[in-house]
């Protein structure tokens, strides 16, 4: 807020904390549009409260990213890849990678990789900690319920697993043999938490991120760029990366959108002015004489009608007329309003 008002007009940015009642007390409070982040649940009762006051909306309710890792990805790279994108902010970001389905032949090399990768992480609340704290105490709490609930369905912590001990940090977490009945997999973890599922091929991944109730974004692991682009097409989300995942959120001439609970709403990009401007036509008429169609309603004005129909469908001998039927019919119009 001091940053922006640095820079800003006076009185331009301004910051209000608190829970749902201040949102809603910000919708009524005579707004033009809303751009709203947050839960589903939270969308959902912000969307109808602007749509019953008439004002735009453009909502964006989190996400449940994906990398599909493919047989002949470049594993170091696709290892440090995702590693950034699932662990930066701690994971709280609502692109964060939550989710790999990594081809079952490469799987164990994935797996023993990253868990390599994630040992030598930094985690604690200095300043230069690779892996910080959770925002809130709620949130680890979240995040600790996803990581049992995984654990008492049969997955394989590989790493992590439990909370640092000190304040709201929680270890850099690696799940393996992760399934769609587990809330690592079904629901939004917001955290350092990374679940692997296993699967038999690229079908098999854009089938399973397909069946996500989110649809923000997801990501493909692959030397195969020809590929990767064919299989980008049959994903459901709003933002596909291939041997990346997610910065182009900071690109301003990108869209950043999602599907199915992700929300309908668009940051970024030339779509996202459509919750920011109302377009508005001016038009002139520079005519001296009345248009044909005016009142008053008369015969002469029938006739032009059915010539002009007739034009429409290629009968042409009766439209041969309709210049001297025009011109008639415009004379009549100005004797009425004489």
């Amino acid at each position: 807020m001091e940053r922006l008002a640095a820079a800003l007009p006076a009185g331009l940015v301004h910051v209000v904390q608190g829970d749902g009642r201040a949102g809603a007390a910000l919708i009524d409070a005579g707004i033009d549009a809303c751009v709203f982040t947050g839960s589903p649940a939270s969308g959902r009762a912000v969307r109808i409260r602007c749509a019953e006051r008439g004002i735009p909306a453009s909502i964006e309710m989190g996400g449940k990213d994906s990398a599909i890792v493919l047989a002949d990805c470049d594993l170091p790279r696709t290892v440090a890849g995702i590693t950034q994108w699932a662990l930066s902010n701690v994971g709280q970001a609502c692109g964060a990678v939550e989710v790999a389905y990594v081809d079952e032949h490469i799987a164990d090399a994935f797996v023993a990789a990253m868990h390599r990768a994630w040992s030598r992480l930094r985690v604690g609340p200095e300043p230069l900690a690779d892996v910080g704290p959770l925002a809130n105490r709620r949130q680890l709490e979240i995040v600790a319920a996803h990581v049992e609930d995984a654990r008492a369905k049969g997955a394989v912590v590989v790493c992590g697993g439990a909370p640092t001990g000190e304040g709201l940090g929680y270890a850099p977490t690696l799940i393996d043999r992760c399934n769609e009945h587990m809330s690592v997999v079904r629901d939004e973890t917001f955290g350092p938490v990374l679940a692997v599922v296993r699967v038999a091929g690229a079908a098999e991944a854009v089938r399973r991120t397909n069946q996500s109730r989110y649809g923000l974004g997801a990501s493909i692991w692959t030397r195969d760029i020809a590929r990767a682009e064919r299989l980008a097409e049959r994903l459901d989300v709003g933002v596909v990366t291939i041997n990346n995942h997610a910065f182009t959120g900071a690109v301003p001439s990108l869209p950043w959108s999602g599907t199915r609970e992700t929300g309908f709403g668009v940051a970024n990009g030339a779509e996202s002015l459509a919750t920011f401007v109302r377009p508005r036509v001016n038009v002139v008429d520079r005519a001296g004489a009345p248009e044909i169609f005016w009142l008053p309603y008369d015969g002469k004005l029938r006739d032009v009608l059915e010539r002009l129909a007739d034009l429409q469908v290629g009968r042409f001998a009766r439209a041969l007329g309709l210049p001297m039927a025009m011109y008639g019919r415009i004379k009549g119009v100005r004797r009425s309003l004489k």
